[in-house]
């Protein structure tokens, strides 16, 4: 194992100035946005006020899309922290949670394939992902599935050097992955577990099969745990979760989820998702083609099973992507391990394009604040009708904070920091802290149900039930918090024909429904005339 260069390592306390303003910037101080943070939160909440960890509960009903480890542990902080946060903050805090754990097996890995120092350097090119950042600072239970994922990698990489160790970090890893979104994670690690004897010759050992024993049964204990007590508790509820949610989602049967973008849409994904750790690792194999460490071929390897199996689902998303970006990372430090010409152009051009669009991020931000310039603060008006100047002296000095630190990282800093690498995540950590500290008035303004829902609670009956019609599980989760209401859809509950209100959800160009009634209320999101929401009174 090669140390880092004494000219190529990066000081930690720069280091972990660029982790702390990218990871917090997005956390804090927003409502649950539609669709997945809201209908995330409607779990946890279920979860923390029933203490009910065996079936997540949707506004009353069973929601059988995901095993429970992401709302247990957001349950967890809202229970403990939610006290001195928002609610849905304190929940969201096990995002952050997630990602420190994704980091450090990211930073183990790459610290075993390329020496002393290069862990940082894994880390950061993981967090520059273009991808990642909005996703990873959601209230959502993939990024449970990226710590799995990780952790799975680094138990793999770990366990040709050292077994048990490397079998419970791949045990701990997968049951952790299956528990955050079923079969595909531990699948992953599991085809790779079959495919590496073939490819890696250490692999082909008793001591690998022990590996993978032992892997296996620190893997089982936590997910047998909770499918026993899931068909324990309804037999029907578990094979909704196992073949609906698993194996109907792959193969499209189930008609759930997004539509199909094509089997080559990871392909055309990656090359902007993955930057920069996807240039970089491929510059690093290529500089290793013929005298390929076999350690390396773990990482890629995953990458590969990963990124097939994901094209052969009949759903693609941009959010399915994430399991194939702690792979790469771990590769990417390898272009770090050669000599490099001066990189003096990279880094101007990066000072200049993230300059700019700080720049850009502070004109919009002020006109958020103060009305002024007129111009720009005329069309987020119009885009948000209602909106109103938010100055807030604690933002502008939060963003002005992230400015000039991260501001000095990417123009002044010395010794490794002149990298493109650094250039790239520092500006990108700017530019995403300032979008999220000047920008979150704005977009909160337009993504929250707070408004809307709140103003419905005082047209609601003091006695008797609510029908709904066509009402998304984000809003049914969302009305549950802000009005108190839990609906009898008429899509599945007979009862619902007893009500005397109902809630229709209309969307523009789709039709609508009008009951033969009395319009009590009707209203929508700021900014969003393509949802819509109306409260009748029966005849």
């Amino acid at each position: 194992m090669m140390d880092v260069r004494s000219d190529r390592q990066l000081p930690f306390w720069i280091f972990l100035l660029i982790v702390l303003c990218w990871l917090l910037p997005g956390l804090l101080g927003h409502e649950p946005w539609k669709p997945d943070e809201a209908y995330s939160f409607g779990l946890i909440r279920h979860i923390a006020a029933s203490g009910d960890w065996v079936v997540p509960t949707l506004a009353g009903e069973p929601f059988m899309e995901k095993p429970p480890l992401y709302f247990i542990v957001a349950a967890g902080f809202l229970k403990l922290l939610g006290g001195i946060f928002n609610p849905p903050d304190a929940a969201r805090l096990a995002s952050g949670f997630f990602l420190i754990l994704t980091f450090i097996p990211v930073a183990l890995a790459a610290r075993e394939l390329h020496g002393r120092g290069f862990g940082r350097w894994a880390v950061l090119a993981l967090l520059g992902c273009l991808g990642l950042a909005v996703r990873a600072h959601q209230m959502i239970t993939d990024t449970a599935l990226l710590a799995g994922m990780a952790w799975g990698i680094y138990g793999y990489i770990l366990g040709l050097r050292r077994v048990i160790p490397g079998a419970l970090a791949l045990g701990f890893g997968a049951a952790a992955a299956f528990l955050a979104k079923g079969l595909l994670g531990p699948g992953l690690l599991g085809i790779c577990g079959i495919l590496l004897p073939v490819i890696v010759r250490s692999c082909r050992t008793l001591r690998y099969a022990r590996f993978l024993s032992i892997a296996l049964l620190v893997s089982l204990p936590l997910p047998l745990l909770w499918m026993g007590t899931l068909y324990a508790r309804s037999p029907e509820l578990f094979r909704t979760w196992f073949w609906v949610n698993n194996f109907g989602r792959f193969n499209g049967t189930a008609g759930l989820g997004p539509r199909s973008a094509g089997h080559w849409f990871y392909l055309t994904l990656l090359p902007w998702y993955a930057l920069p750790a996807l240039p970089m690792a491929f510059v690093a194999l290529w500089r290793q083609r013929g005298v390929l460490p076999e350690i390396w071929s773990i990482p890629l390897t995953i990458f590969t099973v990963s990124l097939v199996v994901l094209s052969s689902a009949a759903d693609a998303r941009e959010l399915y992507a994430l399991p194939l970006l702690p792979g790469l990372a771990i590769l990417a430090p390898g272009a770090l391990r050669f000599e490099q010409p001066p990189s003096a152009k990279w880094r101007f051009a990066l000072q200049v394009l993230f300059g700019l669009l700080a720049l850009v991020l502070w004109i919009a931000g002020l006109a958020l604040a103060w009305g002024y310039p007129e111009p720009i603060w005329t069309r987020f008006e119009a885009s948000a009708p209602g909106l109103h100047p938010h100055g807030s002296l604690f933002i502008l000095a939060l963003a002005l904070i992230i400015t000039l630190s991260l501001g000095w990282v990417l123009i002044r800093a010395k010794m490794a920091c002149h990298r493109p690498l650094i250039a790239w995540c520092a500006g990108f950590s700017l530019c995403w802290g300032l979008a999220m500290i000047l920008g979150m008035p704005f977009l909160d303004y337009t993504k929250r149900y707070s408004d809307p829902f709140t103003q419905l609670k005082h047209y609601l009956p003091q006695s008797g039930c609510v029908s709904s019609v066509h009402l998304g599980e984000p809003q049914r989760a969302l009305l549950e918090y802000y009005a108190a209401l839990q609906t009898l859809r008429v899509e599945v509950d007979p009862q619902a024909k007893q009500c005397r209100f109902m809630l229709v959800e209309t969307e523009s160009g789709k039709g609508g429904i009008h009951p033969d009634g009395e319009l009590l209320w009707s209203g929508h999101r700021a900014g969003d005339h393509r949802e819509r929401y109306e409260l009748y009174r029966l005849h």
